[in-house]
């Protein structure tokens, strides 16, 4: 049960990992960052868990010490080793290991340690010797967990009835465990017998059924590789039309929260109504540099609900309205090609020019925004939003008189 404990560790560890990743994308407000989510799941094997590596700051120190003060401490070597298999150093156990066995050969425990190693490295024929070794001198070392490993490793040398043999006898340790009866699935599968593939994955999926709560929790990620088993072990026609029917769904709720996230990582308009209108007023001197090019015309608006009116599009600023008339003044270019335009524009109230000298230089300052203009057939389409907000544009579109 060891490396199956040390798995269930490493998978909750990980939690730290993608905690921390998606602060620091809410941190820097940028939500693309989360797809960086992805690529640490993907490392998840190569990367330690946080847990093994703040553990092994002060153990590990502790134990090379002694190992190098008593060269026959075989404790230390074997609590050394498995700390570095729960960094993801194989290579490094192993090495510990052998100077373990080179004083203990017939140590079923170190003997079981060395294959799970030599398992991990990728080493599969050596690591079967080992666990056989183990299993000789002890049949219930670890309660019989070098079937386990020894399973594994047979699988990955495609020798199916020989890995089906091993997991049949780690069943008999412990009839509990869902990803053994999965793995024996497995075996059979690549052995050719189809029946008792799914016989035994099923009863993987009814044992887990029957397991207590906590258990259950326990085994939770064992259970839906088992169901996924049904997908790509057994092939079962209902199997994958249930797996593509959640994956559509999937595919649709990410479409669906996609803006929702978005909107976590914008700043509250409430909070930032004060530093807009700064950044408008910094932007303001930077008016009439920008061209409006081939969208300079007069527009009206189409469907028009009575919300904006009178459009005009200048040589450097849109304006619009007629008793509480507004303009968007162009300040910055953020794109430009044929048919579109996109840019930062200060939003302002046009004061008549009998008040002018009533207003202060930037008094009349709304806010900072983010505009955009595409020419379609025979209409533009106007959008505009807050910078701070560009994934919530109001739309309009226009018809040129």
């Amino acid at each position: 049960m060891a490396s199956r404990c040390c798995d269930i560790k490493r998978a909750v560890g990980y939690l730290g990992y993608y905690l921390a990743w998606m602060v620091l994308s809410y941190g820097l407000r940028q939500p693309w960052l989360l797809a960086g989510l992805v690529g640490l799941w993907l490392l998840r094997g190569v990367v330690p868990t946080p847990g093994a590596l703040f553990g092994a700051l002060g153990r590990a120190g502790r134990l090379r010490d002694q190992v190098r003060v008593n060269r026959a401490n075989i404790t230390a070597r074997r609590d050394l080793a498995i700390i570095y298999l729960g960094l993801l150093r194989p290579k490094r156990s192993i090495e510990l290991l052998e100077e373990g066995l080179a004083l203990a050969p017939d140590d079923a425990e170190l003997l079981y340690l060395h294959g799970l190693s030599l398992y991990r490295a990728g080493n599969y024929e050596r690591a079967l010797q080992q666990e056989l070794a183990a299993l000789e001198r002890d049949a219930r070392v670890r309660q019989g967990h070098p079937y386990f490993v020894a399973g594994d490793a047979l699988l990955a040398l495609k020798r199916w009835d020989d890995a089906a043999d091993a997991f049949e006898r780690y069943i008999d340790f412990n009839s509990s465990d869902v990803s053994a009866h999965t793995r024996l699935a497995r075996a059979y599968a690549g052995g050719g017998d189809a029946a008792a593939a799914q016989k035994w994955l099923l009863e993987g999926l009814s044992t887990w059924h029957a397991l207590p709560g906590a258990m259950k929790r326990r085994q939770f990620g064992p259970y839906l590789a088992a169901q996924w088993a049904r997908v790509t072990v057994l092939k079962q026609p209902l199997a994958i039309a249930v797996a593509l029917l959640l994956l559509a769904f999937c595919a649709l709720g990410a479409r669906s929260v996609h803006p929702v996230v978005v909107g976590w990582f914008e700043h509250n308009p409430d909070d930032d109504d004060g530093s807009l209108v700064e950044r408008a007023r910094r932007a303001a001197p930077l008016c009439g540099q920008i061209s409006t090019g081939e969208f300079e015309g007069e527009y009206d608006v189409v469907d028009d609900d009575g919300a904006f009116s009178d459009f005009k599009i200048t040589r450097d600023r849109i304006l619009y309205g007629k008793e509480d008339a507004q303009e968007l003044c162009l300040t910055k270019l953020k794109e430009r090609k044929p048919g579109a335009l996109r840019a930062e524009a200060v939003l302002r109230f046009r004061v008549p020019s009998e008040d002018v000298a009533s207003f202060g230089p930037s008094d009349n300052i709304l806010a900072l925004m983010d505009v955009r203009l595409d020419r379609g057939s025979d209409r533009i389409s106007l959008s505009m939003a807050p910078v701070t907000h560009p994934n919530r544009p109001t739309r309009i579109l226009l018809h040129r008189r």
